[in-house]
């Protein structure tokens, strides 16, 4: 990401030529105030200037692959991350290379676990909330379609039966596929009951 440290007699002042420096306006940087310096006596004597830091906000996509990245490189795992799709509020990334294995975890926990680490940071990073979905040797894609077959699955059950269908305990991720699907459905409905552990996705008639 590209940033500069300024200084300045106050915030305001180090926060301008900071953003004349990158040429950017305010609305489009993150300022992180790294001191924000104290007046001398007399205007003159024993006076600190303040520093801040002004980073360039980029798309939400950039920001993530940069922060997996330098968290796959901190891993010390040799891992390439890459942007395969972005929209607004939503950054999708995919990661080629060796320990596919590590990188996947059981069940794919450690995905999951990166998608909320990249997705805070980078929250803080624009301001705004993003999305991050990652996959790692077509793991997540390969998922996504068995989640889709078994919600095909059930749906016909439903359909025929008329009755709904209790399914068993699903991360939010996979709920949320299993949605997705039922939507197209126009004589099907789907939510969720419970909390926690005991939380259970619903497949009804409408």
């Amino acid at each position: 990401m590209k940033s500069v440290k300024m200084k300045g007699k106050n915030v305001d002042e180090a926060t301008e030529a900071a953003l004349a420096v990158l040429g950017i306006s305010k609305d489009q940087a993150v300022v992180r105030t790294i001191n924000e310096g104290k007046p001398g006596v007399m205007g003159l004597l024993g006076g600190e200037e303040a520093e801040v830091e002004v980073i360039v906000k980029e798309g939400g996509g950039e920001e993530a692959r940069q922060t997996l990245q330098n968290i796959l490189d901190k891993m010390g795992l040799l891992a390439v991350a890459e942007i395969t799709g972005e929209a607004e509020g939503e950054a999708k990334l995919a990661v080629k290379g060796e320990d596919m294995g590590r990188i996947i975890g059981k069940e794919g926990a450690m995905l999951k676990s990166l998608e909320l680490v990249v997705g805070s940071i980078v929250r803080k990073i624009v301001g705004a909330p993003v999305r991050v979905r990652i996959d790692a040797g077509g793991y997540m894609e390969k998922r996504e379609k068995v989640l889709q077959k078994l919600a095909a699955e059930v749906a016909e059950e439903v359909e025929k039966s008329g009755r709904e269908r209790v399914l068993p305990y699903m991360e939010a991720s996979d709920r949320r596929v299993i949605h997705l699907f039922i939507q197209d459905k126009t004589n099907l409905k789907s939510y969720s009951v419970g909390e926690g552990k005991e939380r259970r996705m619903v497949i009804a008639p409408k």
